[in-house]
């Protein structure tokens, strides 16, 4: 009998492993790449004395959302580390706001424009301070396909993860210290470069290491391997247990990253794409650059994740936003409207994209 399952996977792997290998990352900038060799691992050495290092996350929830308007739930948070020891930061390390968005239609050279307006609404006076400027959040499109995807729902959390960033290097860390993206430096919203150049002058300024740490990666080698798992190959013959090895640095407006592939601990099976401010990489010795990767090293004992550090655990786990949350907000909203005469033409907009969740409601 014909298994279409069984003919699939015989099919795909054979495909995937009938080719050469070439073991370098896939470039679309103009930057210079590195050849990912066994001979070009180095060994991250324990030295001991961890730098002071804050880490960055942020969560966002859709709440209520339509073809013309969407409500986020957004949350950011930092978290302190010095090795293994939590520090207490001076000020209130999580900001939480909700966001709207709306969507507008205007004829310009003859082309229907759609542009959409963000306004923030922050949980209190304090976290308004830590919130970027609503208008940086405008964008505009020709396509007539409104409100769609993820990019608009992680819009303001976004922007508000580099405005957190640039507080916490102000007010908690000093020169030597680390502060650590989640995900790469790379900026992809209009207007986002604004903000991290702000964070990238500020810390240049006082001395501390601007980093990015992605939990996963896209990123494929010119021969089409998923980086980061030929790279793990790769170090299958690498004596080192704890190591680095250059990829890629970008020449762009948008990607000031010097990227490397890391990994924190001897018995983890995690690899991760690790970035530092190109600028401040290009100035680093070798020993500058151990003692930068050593002290996430230190951070990177927890069981409940090996290899990854406890301080971006700690800040995921504070930043989101859980679907029980969800709810509760939901229901919060929908009380709020009732109090409104508006509110039953809100809710027409919100059900014509609700027919699948009554859907997998019924047949689930």
């Amino acid at each position: 009998m014909n298994d279409p399952v069984k003919n699939l996977i015989e099919e795909l792997g054979a495909h995937l492993t009938q080719k050469e290998h070439s073991d370098i990352v896939m470039n679309n900038g103009k930057g210079k790449q590195f050849l990912i060799a066994p001979s070009e691992f180095v060994e991250i050495k324990t030295v001991g004395n961890p730098r002071k290092i804050a880490f960055v996350d942020g969560g966002d929830g859709p709440l209520e959302e339509s073809p013309n308007f969407l409500i986020t739930i957004n949350r950011v948070y930092f978290s302190l580390f010095q090795g293994k020891k939590r520090i207490k930061p001076k000020d209130n390390p999580r900001v939480q706001f909700f966001s709207s968005v709306t969507s507008n239609i205007e004829t310009i050279n003859g082309k229907k424009t759609v542009s959409y307006d963000t306004k923030l609404f922050p949980h209190s006076d304090e976290d308004k301070k830590y919130l970027p400027e609503a208008s940086d959040l405008t964008s505009t499109t020709e396509s007539t396909t409104i409100l769609q995807g993820a990019r608009l729902n992680s819009l303001g959390r976004r922007f508000a993860e580099w405005q957190l960033a640039i507080h916490a290097v102000e007010s908690e860390l000093e020169k030597g210290d680390m502060i650590v993206m989640d995900g790469s430096l790379q900026t992809s919203f209009k207007n986002e470069i604004k903000y991290a150049n702000k964070l990238y002058s500020l810390a240049m300024s006082k001395g501390v290491i601007v980093c990015g740490l992605a939990k996963t990666s896209r990123l494929i080698t010119e021969s089409g391997d998923p980086l980061l798992a030929r790279i793990a190959e790769i170090a299958e013959d690498v004596p080192h247990e704890k190591w680095y090895v250059k990829v890629a640095e970008e020449i762009s407006a948008d990607d000031r990253g010097f990227m490397m592939a890391v990994k924190f601990h001897g018995k983890s099976q995690f690899v991760f794409r690790f970035e530092i401010l190109r600028e401040q990489f290009e100035g680093m010795s070798s020993e500058e650059l151990n003692s930068v990767l050593d002290s996430l090293v230190e951070n990177c004992q927890d069981v409940a994740m090996l290899g990854y550090p406890y301080g971006a655990i700690d800040a995921d786990r504070f930043a989101q936003v859980r679907r029980d949350e969800l709810n509760m907000y939901q229901g919060f909203m929908m009380a709020e409207k009732m109090r409104h005469p508006e509110w039953k033409k809100l809710q027409k907009y919100s059900a014509s994209l609700a027919v699948h969740d009554v859907l997998n409601g019924v047949t689930s």
